[in-house]
């Protein structure tokens, strides 16, 4: 379906002043937004288009493609045009793009348009989605932002098809709007007030040197202390710098989470959080602060919790001071939504970590209690095969079909799995297939060096038995089986997109099929992916 879009393009300086400046990036991977499906990524993959950081140069890098170039880029010679379904982080409104074309200069893509549609249980790959155009061809010209605000905000979409005429390559694909939060229907439900996902937003910041503010409030915990709020070094007696955020929804906050990790030698001495109730969007010079959380100490690479002095009091805004400088790595503040019964405190962070693991190298022998390790090593026995060009390893792995009255049927698919955001690794679910073994066999394009693996045997009272929880690193050489009932983490990526071969056994039967469960959150750390 085709609509007409009135748009406006901007110069860097017009940007600057416009609203899409204070807007937030839909498109940022930072949002956990992904590419779906893309035609063509011969010489760079189209994932790197939605990297929040920006785009770099590097002439003298090459790989087997060609030159290295920091974006997506088509081969050449399209006889129609190539194609990204990109799949938002959270649904949101737009407002306006930059269709970033650094340092593309003789290959960037001459033109675009942008389409989309509200598919918040579909994938947008089937074949009666309804498009809408928000951004209608437009020509970009190269080594450029080509920035273009809207003239009208669009409504609420989950999944962007950028089109790319006829090929060529693009830098960074920025999506400006505003998150469409979606709350629980019961208001006394604990959630993250300030989570990006739930409408918060940074309005002031006195500094943001090293790292902005809205890094604080992203998914997960981040890979390192680059994507944390962290100032320059203050050299004055009794200072302090400050953040002021906009809650996603009025409430009443009952516990703050302030999160370090990473940040060892410049954490804050001190940290201190104040809330108001205001209709600006920025809280006025007569704005009424009370102090929710009283100057406290933190510490070096750590989560620390301090209740709310104000439960009882509904707050719009808060500040987040630190003294004198330094960077923290996510904040986040629990509480339920203005209308909702206020709990008895303390509470329990929904998202508190209850233990801490370090992942170990894959084996046969430490995998046995949970299935088998698919590789050549853990064969029963080797015979030649093909005329004594090849060796043929017998019985990798137990492939178990043990459904009621044979009613589970052979299901042989593919599992495209993008990489995790987050390390180290939260678990905080665990799934098990009752009566089928289920295996996934890397088909690895050299990109992968591994993938975490983490599973458990089930308890007495039919849940995950968490003191049998562990942690493997596999290789992009070692596939794996979990044993039919053996509960385990959905797959976890690292460092770059996989796809699995997967062989399980299905019924149709929902809860035949697959159970999943909450489990208390245990933090994972992952030698070799991140600092540890």
């Amino acid at each position: 379906m085709k609509a007409t879009a009135l748009f406006r393009k901007l110069s860097l300086e017009e940007f600057q002043k416009s609203k899409l400046k204070d807007s937030i990036n839909l498109a940022s991977s930072a949002l956990q937004t992904a590419v779906i499906k893309v035609t063509d990524e011969f010489f760079a993959p189209a994932s790197m288009m939605l990297n929040p950081e920006p785009p770099i140069h590097a002439p003298n890098k090459f790989v087997e493609t060609g030159s290295w170039m920091d974006g997506w880029e088509s081969k050449r010679h399209n006889e129609s045009y190539d194609w990204c379904i990109i799949k938002l982080g959270f649904p949101g409104t737009i407002d306006g793009f930059d269709i970033d074309t650094s340092y593309f200069t003789g290959n960037h893509a001459p033109a675009v348009s942008v389409e989309a549609t509200y598919l918040p249980h579909g994938t947008a790959l089937e074949n009666d989605v309804e498009w809408t155009e928000i951004l209608p061809k437009v020509e970009l010209s190269p080594n450029s932002n080509n920035i273009f605000a809207l003239e009208k905000q669009t409504a609420v979409y989950t999944h962007l098809r950028l089109n790319n005429y006829p090929d060529g390559g693009i830098a960074r694909f920025r999506v400006y709007g505003n998150i469409n939060p979606k709350f629980p229907e019961n208001k006394d439900e604990i959630i993250d007030l300030l989570f990006i996902g739930n409408g918060g937003k940074a309005v002031y910041a006195s500094d943001e040197y090293y790292g902005s503010g809205n890094l604080l409030i992203l998914p997960g915990r981040g890979t390192n202390m680059g994507d944390g709020w962290q100032t320059a070094r203050s050299r004055v007696e009794g200072y302090s710098d400050y953040i002021v955020f906009r809650l996603g929804a009025a409430g009443h906050i009952l516990q703050a989470e302030v999160d370090t990790t990473h940040f060892r030698g410049n954490y804050p001495k001190q940290i201190k959080i104040e809330a108001t109730n205001t209709t600006d969007n920025i809280p006025g010079k007569d704005a009424k602060w009370l102090t929710i959380v009283k100057p406290s100490n933190t510490g070096p690479d750590n989560v620390f919790y301090f209740d709310s002095a104000y439960t009882d009091k509904v707050f719009t805004h808060i500040k987040l001071s630190i003294f004198p400088d330094g960077g923290i790595k996510r904040l986040r503040l629990y509480g339920i939504v203005d209308g909702g019964k206020i709990p008895t405190s303390p509470i329990i962070a929904p998202t508190a970590v209850k233990r801490k693991m370090i992942a170990e190298p894959l084996t046969s022998e430490a995998y046995a209690p949970y299935g088998d390790v698919i590789h050549a090593p853990g064969a029963k026995s080797v015979t030649s095969a093909n005329q004594g060009t090849a060796e043929k390893y017998h019985q990798v792995a137990e492939v178990n079909n043990l459904f009621p009255k044979g009613n589970g049927r052979m299901n042989l698919c593919i599992f495209h799995c993008r990489p995790s955001t987050e390390l180290p690794f939260t678990v905080k679910l665990l799934e098990r297939h009752p009566y089928s073994s289920q295996a996934f066999i890397p088909m690895t394009d050299g990109k992968v060096r591994g993938y975490l693996v983490i599973v458990a045997l089930n308890g007495a009272d039919d849940r995950p038995d968490m003191s049998t929880l562990k942690a493997f690193i596999a290789t992009s050489k070692q596939g794996i089986s979990y044993r039919q009932g053996v509960w385990h983490h959905p797959m976890v990526v690292l460092e770059h997109e996989a796809d699995f071969v997967v062989v399980v056994h299905e019924s149709g039967v929902p809860n035949d099929d697959c159970n999943e469960v909450e489990v208390a959150h245990t933090l994972v750390q992952v030698p070799g992916f991140h600092d540890i």
